[in-house]
C-alpha cells in the first residue's frame, strides 16, 4: 500500500470518493453520511493546496482500493524540537469498517499507515516527530505493541502514548530504512 496525497484539483480526491461510494453501496451505507465529520475534514484538506496540511489516502494497487484516509498536518508544537507530522482524522474504508474484509487487512492498514507517515516525514512533509491520533482503544494497544517492537530494534529514539495520541521521535534516517 502507498500513501497518496488527495486533491480535488487533480481529481485524486474523486478517485477515493468513487471507490468509497461503491464500497458504501456494498455495505448498505451512503458515502455522504459515512464517517461524516472525519471525511468532511479530509475533504476540506483535499480542497486546499497547502504545503503543510494534506489530505491522504492509503491506496493498494493490487485491489485498486483505498483502505484509509487521513489528514496530515506539519507543524511546530510545544514540547518538541523541530517539526511534528500529525496524522489525524483517520478513517478506514467502508469494507474494513463493516467487517467485510479479513481482520488481518485492518492490521495491515494500520502498519501501512505508520509506514506511510514515516516515509512522508522523510520526504514531502519532513519532520523528526510523528504523532498519530488513534481511532479506538484497540488501535492504541496495537500501536503500543508496534512501538515497543520498534524500540527494541532501536528504530525510534522514543515512542510514547498520550491519551489517544501515539508519538514517535525518529532516531535517524538510516535506522528507519528497516521500517
Amino acid at each position: 500500500m502507498e500513501m497518496r496525497r488527495l486533491l480535488t484539483s487533480d481529481a485524486s480526491w474523486n478517485l477515493l470518493e468513487t471507490d468509497w461510494s461503491k464500497q458504501c453501496s456494498k455495505v448498505g451505507d451512503d458515502f455522504e453520511s459515512y464517517g461524516a465529520a472525519a471525511v468532511s475534514m479530509v475533504r476540506k484538506f483535499a480542497e486546499t493546496d497547502s504545503n503543510s496540511e494534506w489530505a491522504l489516502g492509503l491506496y493498494d494497487k493490487t485491489s485498486k482500493r483505498y483502505y484509509a484516509s487521513a489528514c496530515a498536518i506539519l507543524a511546530t508544537q510545544k514540547g518538541y524540537s523541530g517539526r511534528v507530522l500529525r496524522i489525524r482524522e483517520v478513517v478506514v474504508c467502508p469494507l474494513l469498517d463493516y467487517g467485510n474484509l479479513p481482520e488481518t487487512e485492518y492490521v495491515d492498514t494500520l502498519i501501512h499507515l505508520l509506514n506511510g507517515a514515516v516515509r512522508l516525514s522523510d520526504t514531502s512533509l519532513k519532520a523528526r516527530h510523528i504523532k498519530i491520533h488513534l481511532r479506538s482503544p484497540a488501535d492504541a494497544v496495537f500501536f503500543r505493541a508496534i512501538g515497543t517492537a520498534l524500540d527494541s530494534k532501536s528504530v525510534f529514539a522514543a515512542t510514547e502514548a498520550h491519551g489517544a495520541w501515539l508519538s514517535f521521535t525518529k532516531k535517524n534516517a538510516a535506522a528507519l530504512k528497516a521500517v
